[in-house]
């Protein structure tokens, strides 16, 4: 199973919400309300250029950082504080839980917590989550996975096709990923600022998690 990513099953949030229900796939709520959340970051241009699309609708978001990336922006980091945006955990390095000991994820995700000033929040790169560190993880963090991946990395991606699957799937609630990365730069300036726009025109308030 370690060779299969999680991202790349289109049931994942059943599965995921079925066996690890201690993690965070969708916020409960009484009020019209989504999350947005950013991976991979923070980058010098993509992440400036995301906080402005938000402000266009008055959105706030959750970027889940990479250390490494932090390390080399800090001045993108301080702009997503002053701008009052939420940082969360990506780890330091972007590893995959599934393909290293438990010691050494932990290590890497206390390494990001040292970077970024700490933060409660936590999301596991790739969806994989290492399963020994699930239970201390819980003691320090929320593990914020997903309902809606936009699949803003995939190089084919069929924007018109994702964007109204990303659409359809909205609910209140909902907690959807973007990437604020070169890898997904060009679908993500196709989907993101139409969907906040569809997010806006339906009522939505997009609030920090």
């Amino acid at each position: 199973m370690g060779c299969i990513s999680f991202v790349h099953l289109n049931f994942w949030y059943t599965i995921g919400k079925t066996f690890l229900p201690q993690l965070t796939w969708r916020r409960k709520v009484e009020e019209k309300v989504v999350y947005l959340t950013f991976d991979d970051g923070p980058h010098p241009a993509i992440t400036p250029w995301v906080m402005t699309e938000l402000e266009k609708v008055g959105a706030k978001a959750t970027f889940f950082a990479v250390g490494d990336n932090a390390v080399k922006y800090p001045e993108v980091v301080t702009a997503i504080n002053t701008r009052n945006h939420q940082l969360g955990n990506h780890t330091q390095h972007h590893i995959k839980g599934w393909q290293v000991l438990k010691e050494e994820y932990l290590h890497d995700i206390a390494l990001c917590d040292k970077t970024i000033a700490g933060s409660k929040l936590f999301r596991p790169p790739y969806g994989q989550i290492n399963f020994k560190s699930i239970a201390l993880l819980s003691l320090d963090y929320e593990i914020i996975m997903w309902d809606i991946l936009t699949k803003d990395y995939l190089p084919r991606l069929n924007t018109n096709r994702a964007q109204k699957r990303i659409q359809k799937a909205t609910r209140p609630g909902s907690i959807i990923v973007f990437h604020d990365s070169e890898k997904a730069e060009k679908n993500l300036k196709i989907l993101l600022p139409e969907y906040l726009q569809f997010l806006k025109s339906e009522g939505y308030l997009m609030k920090l998690l």
